[in-house]
């Protein structure tokens, strides 16, 4: 009775010890249930980021880093290596909250804490595909900007060593040029503003006539009926030039024919022709410059026929005279 009473107990206790394994798994992400969504990441460094490492979004857990892979040989478009292939799984959740322009960085639980992937889901309006890789953000990797700013710190020191002045010339350089422009500023402050001023005014014109050509190249604008007029144009003389050109060969050959039976004497009797004919358009444009002045002079009512034009006056007693005449004609040659 004692034995069975202990095997019990045994079996009680390891049970028990058992289900608490199980739930420590659980809550530390190792096991899951249901189905995970699969995604791949490929980066150039691992970053400290692990097998099992947690995926979060948003700062939430919704996965875990399920294998790390090396593609030694592995480059991308612009022959960067890319070494580095991340399976993730994640809630199904998760998955369908990602976009198509994802991203996924590293990030570590403060700065000597664990490593661990972020998911950034993106904004665009097209849904991600997860057969489909993500590249992800590398993190500044320590080593190398160490090394970096150790080179630096080595030629800087050699140029101390070579000119211990190096240091106070540069100080007093930079100091100099500062107050060069701060005088340069302090005396052309007002020139500085106009031309401000100027580059602002500049600035509207080109947005107004940005804006005028985008009004105008839209569909039904002038500048697009232009171009169309010019299409249609050159549309044309390639159909018409071809028949033009042969019709002008014509003409010039009936030119050249007629020029032909031309002498030297026919040539001079038409240049003194063609002298004559410019005199008498000279004399012309005199004569109707001299009848353009008399019309001026009689429309401001200069002389006595523009008097008679222009004065109401004159032209009633004239027009009396005529009538006078016309009944008692013997007046003209009798006087009262």
């Amino acid at each position: 009775m004692d034995e069975s009473r202990l095997e019990l107990k045994v079996g009680a206790l390891v049970l028990a010890a058992l289900l608490g394994a199980f739930t420590l798994l659980v809550l530390m992400g190792e096991l899951s249930f249901g189905g995970a969504t699969k995604l791949t990441v490929d980066f150039s460094h691992t970053g400290n980021v692990v097998k099992n490492a947690p995926v979060k979004l948003g700062g939430v857990v919704v996965g875990k880093v399920e294998n790390v892979e090396l593609v030694a040989a592995r480059k991308d478009s612009d022959g960067i290596p890319l070494p580095v292939k991340m399976t993730l799984g994640v809630s199904k959740e998760a998955a369908e909250a990602l976009r198509s322009d994802v991203q996924v960085t590293v990030s570590s639980v403060g700065p000597l804490g664990e490593a661990y992937l972020e998911l950034y889901p993106g904004s665009s309006s097209k849904a991600f595909d997860p057969a489909v890789a993500i590249r992800g953000l590398d993190s500044p990797r320590i080593d190398v900007v160490s090394n970096r700013l150790a080179k630096f710190l080595d030629a800087a020191s050699k140029v101390l060593e070579n000119d211990p002045e190096a240091l106070t010339k540069l100080v007093r350089g930079v100091g100099g040029l500062t107050a060069t422009v701060d005088g340069v500023i302090t005396d052309n402050r007002g020139e500085l503003n106009t031309l401000a001023q100027d580059l602002s005014a500049a600035a509207k014109d080109l947005r107004a006539l940005a804006a005028t050509a985008r009004t105008q190249l839209e569909p039904g604008g002038k500048a697009n009926q232009l171009i169309d007029d010019a299409a249609f144009t050159a549309k044309l003389a390639r159909t018409d030039f071809p028949a033009l050109s042969k019709e002008a060969g014509v003409a010039l050959g009936g030119l050249a024919r007629v020029s032909g039976q031309l002498t030297e004497e026919d040539g001079q009797k038409l240049k003194a022709m063609i002298a004559q004919y410019q005199r008498t358009g000279e004399q012309v444009e005199k004569l109707a410059s001299r009848a353009d002045k008399m019309l001026a002079k009689l429309e401001s009512g200069e002389g006595t026929a523009g008097k008679v034009l222009k004065d109401p006056e004159v032209y009633d007693e004239l027009k009396s005279l005529l009538t006078d005449v016309r009944k008692n004609p013997w007046k003209l040659l009798w006087k009262d």
